[in-house]
C-alpha cells in the first residue's frame, strides 16, 4: 500500500480506545484527526489501489470538492446527518478510502452508518455493493472487502446513547461503556456470591463522553445498568411497566434513563446510587447510625419512608383528593410492584432521597379493583412477601406492596431505636433478623418471612416472635435516656401503623393511601407541640349544648381539610343551640375548624353503610354531609370524615348516632334482602282482591336498629284538619313523648335506605330449615304493613351519592310519611346463623325496652291519611323526580353484593355476648281496639 494510505491507516489504528473487552474508534478522535488538509491528502492518493477503486466507481469529479462534504460543509460538525467522519475512518481502516465517494453520492452519512448496528436488518452486503460501483464484479475481492468492512463496522459505528426511545441493538454492536464492573452482589453464608436482584445482573459504568447524549442528567457521569436475559426485550419492557411508572416523575421512583435491547437481553440504565437500604441499615461502613440522633421522630428516615409511601400510592392508582378511590392517572390503571425490599430501595447519598427501583416484577391492571390474577413465577423476594403468596386461589392486589413496605418500615424503625444491633441481635435480646427466622414447632424448614401458619393447614398469623419483638422494642425505647413523651407517642403511632400493614388477612390490612395519611400525620405532630394538641380545650358557646361529650371526642378520626387538600388526624365535638344550629368542632395539630349549619337543613350520608361489608375502605370518605335539596347535590363544606379499619365502623356509627339523635344499637350484614309487595288489581276492588308482585331481590344490604334519643314530644306531622274527607292519623295523648325505634336497611347496589318503625303491625318470623333467613311479616290480623323509602334525588344518584339521613328526627319522619310503601314481607338473608340470632336478640331487647317505657301500649303506625306537612318552620324540598328503584351502573366502588354462600362474620355485624333472645310477648302483637288502622288497602301513588 502506498505511503499516504498506509500512513493514515496506522494513524487511525493508534486512535483506538481500549477498556477491557471494549474497543472502538471514538468519533471525537476521528473528528480531530480528519482535518481539511489530512482528508485532501488521503483523497489525492495516487497509489494503484486508490486509482483502481476510483475507476470502479466511474466518478471523475474533482476529489477536492468532497473534502468539505466529509466535514459537514457549513453545518455543525456534531450533526451526524451531515458528516462522514466515521464512514471515512472505517474505509481508511479497511484500506479503501476512495469508496467514500460512493457513500457521499448516496448521502450515506455517520448517522446512517450508526443505524447499521442499531438495526441489524438494515445492513447487507447487497446494500454495500451500491457504494462500490463495479468493484463487486470481482466476487473474491469484494467478499474480502465486505468481510473486513463488516468485521470492523461495530468499532466505528458506535451508537450515541439517547434517552428518547427504545432501541434494539445488533448483538455485535460495541456500546460506549467504560470502567464497567459488576455490582449488586452479596456473599452468602456458604461463600458463594449471588445477585441481590430478583433477576438479572447489575453493572456500574460511565459513558464515553462523545456518546453520552442522555437528557436531564445534569453533571452525572456514573450510571447503573441492569441486564436481564429475555428472548423478547421489547415485549419484556412493555410487560414489566418500567416505563409506565416514569410518567409520574416522582423523586422517590428511580429515573429510567434509557432502555434498550442488546441481542437476547434487555438493559435498563439508571443513575448510579450511593447504596441501597439493605446496606445502609446493616453495613457499618456507611455510618448511618450517626443519623439516628436523640429524638428518633426527627430522623430523615421517616420523611424518606413517607416519600416512598406516596410514590407507591400514586402508582397504585389512588388520587390526591378527599376520596382516594378516585385515581388521577391515565387510563385508570393500577401498577403493583410485587418485589419491594430494602435491596430495591436505592439511596442517593447519606441525606439524599430513597428511591424505589427494580420494577421488573411489577404488574399493571385496569380498573379500580386493583388486583391481578396470579401468574406462575411472577412474584419477587419471598422474605418480604405477604401470606397471599401461598394461596394460589387468590388474586393479588395493591395490599401485597403494603405488607412488603410494612416489613421494611419495621426494619427502619428497629434501626432508628437500636441501630445495627437491633437488627442482628445481641446476647441480651433477640434482633429482628433473628425473630423473623422463628418457626412453629411443626415446621421443618426455616424461612425469613414475617408470617407462618399456626398449624399445618391452619390460618396465617404474624409471627409471634415478631409481635414480641415490637413490644420489646417499644419497651426498650421507653427505658432509654433519650426517650421523651413526644418520641414515645411517635413510636407508638409508627408501630400501630406497622401492625395494621402486617395484617395477614388482606381485607383487614390498611391500604397505601391510609399509610401515607397516618405517617404524614405522625410527622406533622412530631414537628409541632403535640402536648398542645392533647390539651386543646373544647368549650360550648352561649346557648350551646354539647351533643357528643367524651363518647364522641375520644374518637380519633380523619377530617378532610379542603384548604390543604389532605386528611388530618383529628378529634371532633358537636354542639347545638336552642335554635337548632349545629356546630361541628374539629381540631388537630394544625388548629381547629368549625362547621355550622341548621339541623333541619342537612342530612348525613353514611357512605360506610352502603359498602360491601367484606371490603372496608380505610382511605375514602366514610361520612359526608349534604343540604336537603330537590335536585343537584349541595355538599356541606369541610364536612367529610373517615375512620380506620374495624374499629372505624363502631366509631362511624357513634358519630352518626350522636349527630342524628338516632342511637344505632345494632348493625348486621345481609347477603340478600328480598321484598314482596302486594299489588292492587283495580281501584274499584281496592281492599277486596289483591295479587302479589314478583319478589324483588334488592341485593346485599346492611341492617341497623335505631332508638331515637329525643326527650321532648314530637309534634304531629299531619294537618289538624281532615284533607279531602280523610281522617287524620290519631294517637292518644302522651303517647308521642316516647320516641320511636326503627329498623333501617341500607341497600348496597340501589343506594337507597328503607326504614320500618317498630310497632305491632309486623313481626319477626324464622324457619328452622333456613338457618340464615329471617322474615318481616305483617301481624296475622293484617295483610300488609308499612315501610318507607329514604332516597337520594335522581341527580345525587347519578353522581353516585346514596340516600342521606336527615339530621332532624322531625324531618326524617316527614320524609318517611311522604314515601311510604305497603309490604307483604321482607326476606332477610344474614351471612350466618349467628348473625341472624344476634339480630333477633338485639331486636327483641330494643322492642321490649321501648314497650315497657310506653307501659306496653304500642301505637299502630299505618300509612298516614291526608297530605303530610313539614315540621313547623322547616322547608323540606321534595324532588320533582324521585330516584327510581333500579340498580345503577354508577355504584359506589366496592359495593358489590356478598356471596350468598359466605359464612364469614362481617365487620358490619354487632356481636352480642351473654344475650339471649326473649320469648315473644303476645301482648306486643295485639292491636288495641281503640286504635284506627288502614283496612282499605290503598295503593301508593309512587311505584318503584
Amino acid at each position: 500500500m502506498p505511503e499516504l494510505c498506509r500512513s493514515a491507516r496506522e494513524d487511525i489504528e493508534d486512535l483506538q480506545f481500549e477498556d477491557g473487552a471494549t474497543t472502538f474508534f471514538p468519533l471525537d478522535k476521528l473528528r480531530s484527526y480528519f482535518k481539511f488538509e489530512k482528508i485532501k491528502e488521503i483523497l489525492k492518493c495516487t497509489c494503484s489501489q486508490c486509482q483502481d477503486d476510483l475507476r470502479m466507481l466511474g466518478n471523475q469529479t474533482d476529489r477536492d470538492t468532497y473534502v468539505n462534504h466529509i466535514m459537514g460543509g457549513s453545518f455543525d460538525v456534531n450533526n451526524l446527518t451531515k458528516t462522514y467522519y466515521s464512514v471515512f475512518g472505517l474505509l481508511v481502516y479497511v484500506e479503501h478510502p476512495q469508496f467514500i465517494v460512493g457513500f457521499l453520492d448516496r448521502a450515506f452519512n455517520d448517522y446512517m452508518l450508526e443505524s447499521w448496528v442499531t438495526y441489524a436488518a438494515h445492513f447487507s452486503r447487497k446494500t454495500l455493493k451500491q457504494f462500490t460501483g463495479d468493484y463487486s464484479n470481482d466476487a473474491i475481492r469484494f467478499e474480502r472487502f465486505a468481510r473486513r468492512f463488516e468485521g470492523s463496522l461495530p468499532k466505528f459505528a458506535v451508537p450515541h446513547m439517547e434517552s428518547e426511545k427504545f432501541l434494539q441493538y445488533n448483538p455485535s454492536v460495541m456500546l460506549p461503556f467504560i470502567e464497567e464492573k459488576e455490582i449488586g452482589k452479596r456473599q452468602e453464608e456458604d461463600g458463594h456470591w449471588t445477585s441481590e436482584g430478583a433477576n438479572g445482573r447489575v453493572f456500574a459504568f460511565r459513558v464515553y463522553g462523545e456518546y453520552n447524549k442522555f437528557a436531564n442528567i445534569g453533571l452525572r457521569t456514573e450510571f447503573a445498568r441492569k441486564r436481564i436475559d429475555t428472548p423478547q426485550p421489547l415485549a419484556f419492557l412493555e410487560r414489566s411497566n418500567i416505563q409506565y411508572v416514569q410518567r409520574f416523575n416522582d423523586p422517590h421512583i428511580v429515573k429510567l434513563i434509557k432502555a434498550y435491547g442488546h441481542g437476547t437481553t434487555i438493559n435498563l440504565i439508571f443513575p448510579k446510587a450511593w447504596t441501597n437500604l439493605d446496606h445502609l441499615l446493616r453495613d457499618a461502613r456507611y455510618e448511618y447510625d450517626r443519623k439516628r440522633g436523640a429524638r428518633i421522630e426527627l430522623a430523615n428516615a421517616w420523611k424518606q419512608l413517607l416519600g416512598i409511601s406516596r410514590a407507591l400510592k400514586r402508582i397504585h392508582g389512588y388520587g390526591d383528593g378527599d376520596d382516594s378511590r378516585e385515581g388521577d392517572n391515565m387510563e385508570n390503571q393500577v401498577c403493583i410492584h410485587f418485589d419491594l425490599k430494602p435491596d430495591n430501595i436505592l439511596v442517593q447519598r447519606p441525606d439524599g432521597n430513597w428511591m424505589i427501583t427494580d420494577f421488573g416484577q411489577a404488574a399493571l391492571t385496569q380498573g379500580r379493583r386493583g388486583t391481578t390474577p396470579r401468574v406462575g413465577g411472577h412474584f419477587g423476594t419471598d422474605a418480604y412477601a405477604p401470606p397471599e403468596i401461598d394461596d394460589e386461589t387468590m388474586d393479588v392486589g395493591r395490599k401485597y406492596d403494603v405488607w412488603s413496605l410494612g416489613c421494611i418500615m419495621l426494619e427502619v424503625t428497629t434501626f432508628m431505636v437500636r441501630g445495627y444491633v437491633g437488627l442482628r441481635g445481641a446476647t441480651s435480646f433477640v434482633g429482628l433478623d433473628q425473630a423473623r427466622r422463628a418457626m412453629p414447632s411443626w415446621a421443618r424448614n426455616i424461612d425469613e418471612r414475617f408470617f407462618y401458619r399456626e398449624s399445618p393447614g391452619g390460618k396465617f398469623v404474624l409471627k409471634k416472635e415478631i409481635c414480641d419483638f415490637m413490644v420489646n422494642l417499644q419497651g426498650a425505647h421507653a427505658r432509654s435516656k433519650d426517650s421523651s413523651e413526644e418520641s414515645k407517642e411517635f413510636l407508638a403511632k409508627i408501630l400501630e401503623l406497622i401492625n395494621r400493614m402486617l395484617k395477614p388477612n388482606v381485607e383487614e390490612r390498611v391500604d397505601m393511601s391510609r399509610v401515607v395519611e397516618t405517617l404524614s400525620s405522625a410527622l406533622k405532630r412530631a414537628s409541632t407541640n403535640a402536648s398542645a394538641v392533647r390539651a386543646h380545650e373544647v368549650l360550648a358557646m352561649d346557648d350551646e349544648t354539647i351533643l357528643g361529650g367524651l363518647e364522641l371526642n375520644r374518637i380519633e378520626l380523619w377530617h378532610w381539610e379542603a384548604s390543604n387538600r389532605e386528611w388530618e388526624d383529628s378529634k371532633l365535638e358537636a354542639f347545638e343551640t336552642r335554635a337548632e344550629v349545629m356546630r361541628l368542632h374539629c381540631w388537630s395539630h394544625r388548629g381547629s375548624t368549625d362547621i355550622s349549619f341548621r339541623r333541619r337543613d342537612v342530612k348525613i350520608l353514611p357512605l360506610y353503610a352502603f359498602w360491601n361489608p367484606e371490603k372496608m375502605h380505610d382511605s375514602r370518605t366514610w361520612i359526608d354531609f349534604s343540604y336537603l335539596t330537590a335536585d343537584q347535590r349541595s355538599g356541606v363544606s369541610n364536612a367529610k370524615f373517615s375512620f380506620d379499619g374495624n374499629s372505624g365502623l363502631e366509631e362511624a356509627r357513634t358519630v352518626q348516632s350522636k349527630l342524628t339523635s338516632q342511637a344505632i344499637v345494632g348493625s348486621f350484614s345481609l347477603s340478600h334482602c328480598v321484598l314482596k309487595r302486594p299489588k292492587s288489581i283495580k281501584a274499584a276492588f281496592k281492599g277486596i282482591w289483591r295479587k302479589t308482585k314478583p319478589d324483588e331481590d334488592l341485593g346485599s344490604a346492611t341492617v341497623q336498629i335505631w332508638v331515637e334519643q329525643r326527650e321532648v314530644a314530637r309534634e304531629s306531622l299531619v294537618p289538624q284538619e281532615p284533607n279531602a274527607g280523610r281522617a287524620v292519623r290519631n294517637f292518644e295523648a302522651g303517647q308521642l313523648k316516647v320516641p320511636p325505634c326503627r329498623v333501617v336497611i341500607y341497600l348496597h347496589k340501589l343506594l337507597l335506605a328503607c326504614t320500618l318503625r317498630i310497632d305491632v303491625n309486623w313481626v319477626l318470623d324464622d324457619c328452622p330449615s333456613e338457618e340464615e333467613i329471617l322474615y318481616f311479616k305483617p301481624n296475622p290480623q293484617n295483610g300488609v304493613f308499612y315501610a318507607s323509602w329514604i332516597r337520594p334525588t335522581q341527580e345525587e344518584l347519578n353522581a353516585r351519592y346514596p340516600a342521606g339521613i336527615p339530621l332532624s328526627p322531625e324531618v326524617l319522619m316527614y320524609y318517611e310519611d311522604v314515601d311510604i310503601i305497603e309490604v307483604e314481607n321482607f326476606r332477610l338473608q344474614f351471612l350466618s346463623k349467628t348473625g341472624r340470632e344476634n339480630f333477633k336478640s338485639r331486636f327483641w331487647e330494643t322492642k321490649k325496652a321501648w314497650a315497657e317505657e310506653r307501659k306496653n301500649e304500642i301505637p299502630v303506625n299505618t300509612r298516614p291519611e291526608g297530605k303530610p306537612q313539614p315540621p313547623n318552620g322547616c322547608v323540606c324540598p321534595i324532588p320533582p323526580k324521585q330516584a327510581k328503584m333500579v340498580a345503577t351502573s354508577s355504584e359506589l366502588p366496592g359495593s358489590q353484593p356478598v356471596s350468598n354462600t359466605s359464612t364469614n362474620h362481617s365487620r358490619h355485624d354487632s356481636t352480642l355476648e351473654g344475650h339471649r333472645a326473649p320469648t315473644q310477648n303476645p301482648q306486643f302483637l295485639v292491636i288495641p281496639e281503640n286504635r284506627p288502622h288502614d283496612k282499605a288497602g290503598r295503593r301508593m301513588p309512587e311505584q318503584m
